[in-house]
């Protein structure tokens, strides 16, 4: 899938004629839901833009587009003529398929826009800034990786089930509480890319399927806490940004083994230093003279996993040392058992004998 080729199409329709039969208020708000749907297609499906299914669409508009319904009544009236038209312009093969699934889950899709926009227009006022505690945050988590799961937001995420959302959301809040030191009013965009882009692919024991859908799963997760009141609006939309062009990368994480992880964003690293990764000298040259930043930046992703790793290396240690051991021990029972033999000479007098015949 290409992902990156999604902005570049988007660009293209919005200078084709195509764009130009839309009427004035879809072309005002065509940008907009592109981008939205393209992202919810990448994020929870992994699709780009050539590979929309029915199934993908039929979710993106029955349950995840305009679901906090602050989108206004004339995007969301323009929102299906202008897929339509986008889909065409793309040539799709599912061209008129998409379209029919369109049709059919138009209603749906403006119905569940309006129950979320009344529902919004008789939102009791925000909450009062929590005044965090560790006690307080911890019962706060408990209740988050019970309830969150079982919300319509979360039940839509494909691939995963209850058990691996609250296995993953109770590792994310451990993370943010304990690596970064950060409540839910205080997150920061590189603490939320640490933990999520970072330290959680590097779990010892998370399956690759999972970090796959790491993006999709905590899309609709900070939609749940924006909806319950527990993130405000600009920490929604900080958490958000998070998550845009992180997908891509998880996938190629997810495509390898952990130590191959590490390795990779090692490479990430030097590359946003400005480090030409294709060339292996220049990669080797920087790591060189860059180790203190290295080690700072290993030390810190891997920190959680710390007491695993040296288990691990313990026990492979012991492993060489008990095998080291035995070695000896089977050298000695092999020479013990074996038979023995006198040692095989050449017999002169054989051949003084042989010798005689011959004169």
């Amino acid at each position: 899938m290409d992902y990156q080729q999604n902005q570049a199409h988007v660009q293209a329709f919005l200078v084709d004629a195509a764009f130009d039969r839309l009427s004035k208020n879809q072309q005002e708000h065509a940008q907009s839901i592109l981008q939205q749907v393209n992202q919810l297609m990448a994020d929870r499906h992994q699709l780009d833009d050539c590979h929309w299914t029915s199934a993908a669409l039929a979710a993106v508009l029955d349950h995840e587009l305009y679901q906090d319904g602050q989108a206004s009544y004339r995007q969301v009236i323009s929102t299906i003529p202008v897929l339509k038209a986008y889909q065409k312009f793309l040539k799709t093969d599912q061209e008129k398929e998409l379209a029919q699934t369109m049709d059919e889950h138009r209603k749906t899709m403006q119905a569940n826009w309006k129950a979320a926009a009344d529902k919004s227009d008789t939102k009791p006022a925000a909450k009062t800034p929590q005044k965090w505690t560790p006690e307080s945050y911890l019962a706060w988590q408990k209740t988050m990786v019970a309830v969150a799961p079982e919300s319509n937001l979360l039940k839509n995420v494909e691939g995963l089930d209850e058990t691996d959302e609250q296995y993953l959301i109770d590792e994310f809040l451990t993370l943010m509480n304990q690596e970064a030191h950060q409540w839910p009013d205080t997150w920061t965009f590189d603490a939320l890319q640490q933990v999520l882009g970072m330290t959680m692919p590097l779990d010892p024991h998370i399956k690759p399927y999972q970090i796959i859908r790491i993006v999709a799963l905590f899309d609709a997760f900070f939609a749940y806490l924006h909806q319950q009141n527990d993130l405000d609006d600009d920490q929604y939309q900080l958490a958000k940004r998070t998550l845009l062009h992180m997908q891509p990368a998880q996938e190629a994480l997810a495509s390898l083994n952990r130590k191959d992880r590490l390795t990779q964003l090692v490479m990430s690293l030097a590359q946003a230093e400005g480090v030409d990764t294709s060339n292996y000298e220049n990669a080797q040259r920087w790591m060189a003279t860059h180790r203190t930043l290295l080690t700072s930046f290993v030390g810190t992703i891997m920190h959680p996993w710390r007491d695993y790793d040296a288990r691990e290396q313990n026990n492979e240690m012991a492993k060489r040392v008990a095998e080291k051991k035995m070695a000896p021990q089977a050298s000695t029972v092999k020479n013990a058992n074996s038979k023995k033999h006198p040692p095989v000479g050449i017999s002169f007098r054989n051949r003084r004998q042989k010798s005689r015949r011959k004169h």
